[in-house]
């Protein structure tokens, strides 16, 4: 059976509610074209998104590595590929992208970074962090990082779902 998918819109025909979203976003990426089909959600999404994204308790370093660690684990290409880049800007080296994939026990981690990157597993794996992880983490991350962990892979997990679902191609350079 084929599967039925939803394509991109292009940003000109995105619904007339959406247009501050449009233009805070700039320029659009397909999963934003996506959503954009449903203007209630990508409208309630907007505020978690941007607290991930500007204002997680989070570096941008450590919010990379979680979001490529959840892009790995969910095998969307499409978030890897974005994210790789981002990570860059975040200060990830190519060397530590690439070595995300190998996941907490690769050598070279910092202890701070194996426990994040374990902690995306948990969660990737039982929907939640291990008792042995939150032990590790209450040594390392304060109640809001732990929690802003833990929403940073839930969107990233719910994105991939649509992502895959629907094929949402990668852009056109």
């Amino acid at each position: 059976m084929k599967k039925t998918k939803i394509p991109p819109l292009t940003p000109d025909n995105w619904p007339e509610t959406l247009e501050s979203i449009r233009y805070q976003l700039k320029i659009p990426l397909n999963i934003h074209n996506v959503m954009a089909h449903h203007p209630d959600l990508m409208t309630a999404w907007m505020p978690i998104r941007n607290h991930v994204v500007k204002a997680s308790s989070l570096s941008s370093r450590q919010r990379e590595l979680i979001i490529l660690r959840t892009a790995h684990n969910c095998q969307s290409d499409y978030e890897w590929q974005h994210h790789a880049e981002r990570g860059l800007q975040a200060g990830l080296s190519k060397a530590e992208i690439s070595r995300v994939r190998d996941g907490p026990g690769a050598t070279g981690w910092r202890a701070d970074e194996s426990i994040l990157l374990s902690a995306a597993d948990d969660c990737h794996r039982d929907f939640c962090i291990s008792a042995k992880n939150l032990q590790k983490m209450n040594q390392n991350f304060n109640a809001q990082q732990q929690l802003d962990v833990a929403v940073t892979v839930g969107i990233y997990m719910t994105l991939a779902l649509i992502i895959k679902t629907h094929d949402v191609p990668m852009e056109d350079s």
